[in-house]
């Protein structure tokens, strides 16, 4: 028989280090005039004055100090009059993208010709970036409201080409936020994470607190986007985060809704057969801690409509199985009403309540333990990461090789780790939660008699079999990585 670690069973000292973090400033622009400013005619990168003291409202004593000179004698401001420069002042999103297109412009030697008579003062600057292909039409309207930092992310990003860049934080940024212990508060929902993730790369910014927060819906000031633009403009001014030392942070008072990212919107009336509508409500339920939804259509749904519905959430609930709700239940109203509630064959609302609690608590000891043993490190990929679970939870369960019912708590992450027994489905959601603990996105497929992973690690598709990988003596590596090619020699869907 299979040699058992339990390695959740152990006693460990936490250690938890505290990596120094960089401050993050990110970001501000010139003043709204354009016919005050002479940073068009200027060469890329090049101090072309010496800065004189002329802010009387930047006082030389003050953190972005150094900055605004900066911006000031490479000819990209000239502040909001010739003795002002405002660093308290917000920022619009008007500046910003005018900010953008005058670097965009000093990198490449060119010229943005002045508004025409009539038109607002920012246009030539909008026109120049979208002819540039560096700005869409996703902030039209929106030029004279305060930008956000996501903003800011999404129209600095392009201002200059990637060549003036190095990646010299792409280890930590990779290894903190796939683990989900840097920049958790961007996610695949946030408005140009990509362009966030890019900016953490090349050092511009390095977060607002020691887990790297980004704080993509506060606005900025002018002295945080005179730091920011240095940045962009001075290898030597970059940040080098140090985020791989901290290589483990306990998962202590995560919750079920922690788990899974809120979709940005919903629809509260869904068809059958749309299946990422339904899991968009699915994943706001959890997310909320709940366990119904209710749905209005502008009419009485028929016996079969309603049916098909109850089956199509049913599957969707099901690719979530790591919550463990494998069950639904539909009532109509003749109002248009549908309410469905999710609950689990295996056991009673009470009783998975409490299965829900101790799962969690065990999946989040399990976490920490392979922490703080050093079988899981900062260093590891996603990839890695699964691998190293795949890994270990087949040397810590078994199959269920009894007679199996829809009431069996094999069914269930509980049973597989509590009990250290379990099916596919327990042995799947198991799996899938020690997973999302690491912020490793992941889903659950299946087909008539069999349900297995797919995760998302490192940017690829992989699909996972923890139940088949544990059938023999030892692990079956074979199930672990699969591509969809491979996994359907295996498994049919």
């Amino acid at each position: 028989m299979k040699k058992r670690l339990l390695l959740f069973l152990c006693i460990f000292t936490l250690l938890l280090s505290t990596a120094a973090q960089a401050e993050d400033v990110t970001a501000d622009v010139p003043a709204p005039a354009p016919s005050a400013e002479k940073a068009d005619t200027l060469s890329p990168f090049a101090r072309t004055r010496s800065y004189d003291g002329r802010f009387t409202d930047v006082d030389a004593s003050a953190w972005y100090h150094d900055a605004v000179a900066a911006l000031y004698e490479y000819g990209l401001t000239e502040g909001v009059s010739s003795s002002a420069y405002a660093p308290e002042g917000s920022v619009t999103i008007a500046e910003l993208v005018t900010f953008a297109a005058r670097l965009h412009a000093l990198e490449r030697g060119a010229a943005i010709p002045a508004a025409a008579a009539g038109e607002a003062w920012y246009q030539p600057y909008v026109r120049y970036l979208k002819a540039e292909k560096c700005l869409g039409d996703e902030l039209d309207g929106h030029y004279p409201e305060a930008a956000t930092r996501a903003q800011m992310a999404g129209v600095l990003a392009s201002a200059l080409s990637a060549e003036c860049y190095d990646e010299r934080n792409a280890e930590a940024v990779t290894v903190g936020y796939a683990s989900h212990r840097r920049i958790t508060d961007v996610d695949d929902y946030t408005p140009y994470q990509s362009d966030i993730l890019r900016l953490y790369k090349w050092g511009i910014v390095g977060g607002v607190d020691e887990d790297g927060s980004f704080h993509p819906n506060d606005t900025l000031k002018r002295s945080e986007l005179a730091a920011l633009v240095v940045r962009m403009v001075e290898p030597s001014a970059r940040l080098t985060l140090s985020w791989q030392s901290l290589s483990y942070r306990s998962a202590a008072g995560t919750t079920w809704g922690d788990l899974i990212a809120a979709p940005a919107e919903v629809s509260a009336a869904p068809a059958a057969d749309d299946a990422n509508a339904i899991d968009a409500l699915i994943r706001k339920m959890l997310h909320d801690g709940a366990d119904s939804i209710t749905l209005q259509y502008n009419r009485t749904l028929t016996n079969e409509e309603v049916a098909k519905l109850t089956r199509a959430f049913t599957v969707g609930v099901k690719r979530h199985c790591e919550q463990m709700y494998n069950s639904t239940s539909c009532r109509s109203y003749s109002s248009g009403k549908v309410l469905l509630t999710f609950s689990s064959t295996a056991c009673d609302s009470a009783q998975l309540k409490k299965y829900r609690e101790e799962t969690l608590a065990r999946a989040i000891l399990v976490h920490d333990a392979l922490w703080e043993s050093g079988y899981l490190t900062g260093d590891m990929t996603q990839y890695e990461l699964a691998r190293a679970y795949y890994v270990w939870l087949c040397n810590n369960c078994v199959y269920d090789e009894g007679t199996v019912s829809s009431s069996s708590l094999s069914h269930l992450a509980y049973s597989a780790l509590v009990d250290g027994v379990a099916v596919c489905d327990g042995y799947t959601g198991a799996y899938d939660l020690l997973l999302r603990l690491e912020g490793i996105e992941c889903t659950a497929l299946m087909n008539a008699d069999h349900i297995w992973t797919v995760a998302e690690l490192d940017g690829k598709t992989y699909h996972i079999d923890t139940t088949w990988g544990d059938q023999g003596t030892r692990v079956d590596m074979s199930f672990f990585g699969m591509t969809e090619a491979q996994s359907r020699a295996k498994h049919a869907w």
